[in-house]
């Protein structure tokens, strides 16, 4: 079961390890993205980081899709990672295991402006935000269980100024 799923460019890193892997205790972690996948030297890295006693899995979207729609999965609190928001979508077309979004850290890229702390969102992003926001019950912005959360009509409000 899915109990956590997250937007991150920088995927599993140090404040993700740390904080929020205590905030939802989960037994698993599935990091989907179709770049990592192919990359030893990443996965490597990501393995250094995870922490001990948590197993982890790193697939492509579409198989990290199949590894939630196994029926096996549903005994295990699974936290999922993605890079992007158009990956999030994917997963989210792909599978009816996700029903919560956290989009954390996005990237500087061309034609984008911040809109939250380390979130920055061009055109095409807003289009995506707006099909997840309809895909899932809920998606929110928020880098760390200690910050309030910023709801996808916040965000957009933001952007559109």
């Amino acid at each position: 079961m899915v109990i956590h799923c997250r937007v991150d460019e920088r995927l599993l890193h140090g404040q993700v390890a740390v904080t929020w892997m205590n905030h939802i205790s989960p037994d698993s972690i599935l990091i989907a993205d179709d770049d990592i996948v192919n990359n030893e030297v990443s996965k490597m890295a990501l393995k250094m980081v995870k922490p001990e006693g948590t197993n982890m899995a790193i697939r492509s979207v579409e198989d990290g899709a199949k590894v939630l729609n196994d029926p096996r999965a549903k005994k295990l609190k699974i936290f999922v990672i993605v890079r992007t928001m158009q990956d999030a979508l994917r997963l989210v077309r792909l599978t009816d295991e996700i029903h919560s979004i956290n989009i954390g850290g996005i990237r500087k890229k061309d034609e984008s402006r911040l809109i939250s702390a380390s979130v920055y969102l061009n055109d095409e992003d807003v289009k995506t935000l707006k099909e997840l926001d309809s895909a899932v019950e809920d998606v929110y912005f928020q880098m760390v269980p200690a910050d309030g959360k910023k709801s996808v009509e916040e965000i957009l409000r933001q952007y559109e100024k």
